[in-house]
């Protein structure tokens, strides 16, 4: 016996397609946008179906190849191939409206109407015919349907060239003078135009530059180089009320170590209640995740919901370093008993 590669393709319910080789689970999976309903091989390609009334043709590896997408969900999924008279295989679509379709890669090459969604399908010899296809309806009624002999099956129904769509003629607007004095005027100022349009972009970029380096350098958003190291600050805030706690993440993404910092959370008194608003951090190490736990209460009867400032100051700046906003969920209100 020879050694071979048989890969074995499996569609699971979680929307995964695996494919096994040599008894181990290989690391390509094909993610799907819905549960699989069925799954052929079609020459070197794996066709599967969903039940979003799509079906997805994949190359053995892994890559996309195209997608079909059906008027009704496909319930049974069979392969035409015939090896005999001629070398042919296509695919077979039973669909829930009754629908028998016959692919030929993403080419639709039949369409037969059999009045009653289909539960089956199978394709092959029956008696002398070679190829047959019988469909089981749900209301158990059998059908068998010969395929002719003489049938193209080898590319799609549709006429040969350029789609019909084609030949429409485009509902092209009448030019305007207007749009006639535009034109002239682009074509006589084209360098001017662009020189101004190029002056406004780095305008606008230097603009964006020196708010970014103002908002960072004056302790107003969650990242910080004024103090000559890089710092950066998350708050979370856990759970449904009236309790609350406020999880705070202070790093120091730099390279020097930063001392003597203290972090303070700003409130309404008349709907908070914080045990602890102020926290010293009096070493940072780079590298180092400080986590900060502040937990809160909500006083207010009805429920009520603001914002929580938090602001992260040095010894030697009388601006703050980092400041966040936390916006404070609606509380659930407890009832006595």
């Amino acid at each position: 016996l020879y050694p071979v590669e048989s890969p074995i393709v499996c569609p699971c319910r979680n929307g995964h397609v695996y494919t096994v080789k040599n008894g181990e689970l290989s690391g390509g999976v094909i993610e799907l946008d819905a549960v699989p309903c069925g799954i052929a091989r079609v020459d070197k390609n794996i066709v599967v179906s969903c039940m979003n009334a799509v079906v997805h043709a994949f190359h053995i590896k892994g890559k996309k190849a195209y997608s079909l997408y059906l008027p009704s969900p496909a319930v049974c999924m069979e392969l035409l191939e015939m090896q005999k008279t001629r070398a042919v295989k296509a695919l077979l679509l039973g669909l829930a409206d009754g629908q028998v379709r016959l692919y030929n890669e993403k080419h639709l090459v039949a369409c037969l109407q059999l009045g009653e969604p289909l539960t089956g399908l199978r394709f092959g010899c029956y008696g002398r015919e070679e190829a047959a296809l019988v469909c089981v309806g749900v209301r158990g009624s059998l059908t068998i349907k010969m395929l002719q002999r003489k049938a193209d099956i080898g590319g799609s129904n549709g006429p040969a060239g350029p789609p019909p769509e084609q030949d429409i003629p485009l509902s092209i607007p009448k030019k305007t003078k207007l749009y006639v004095e535009q034109t002239q005027r682009e074509r006589e100022q084209a360098t001017e135009m662009h020189r101004i349009f190029q002056r406004d972009l780095c305008k606008l970029r230097l603009s964006t530059a020196r708010s970014y380096v103002k908002i960072i350098t004056d302790g107003q958003g969650p990242i910080s180089y004024s103090s000559g190291s890089s710092l950066r600050l998350t708050a979370q805030v856990q759970g449904l009320g009236p309790s609350f706690k406020v999880k705070l993440s202070l790093q120091n993404t730099g390279r020097k170590v930063v001392t003597d910092l203290v972090a303070m959370l700003t409130y309404n008194p008349m709907l908070y209640r914080l045990k602890q608003s102020l926290f010293k951090v009096p070493l940072l190490v780079p590298g180092v995740m400080m986590r900060l736990d502040a937990e809160l209460e909500c006083v207010d009867e009805a429920g009520g919901a603001d914002t929580i400032r938090v602001f992260v100051c040095g010894a030697k700046s009388s601006m703050p370093i980092l400041s966040a906003i936390v916006n404070m969920p609606v509380s659930e209100m407890l009832f006595d008993n």
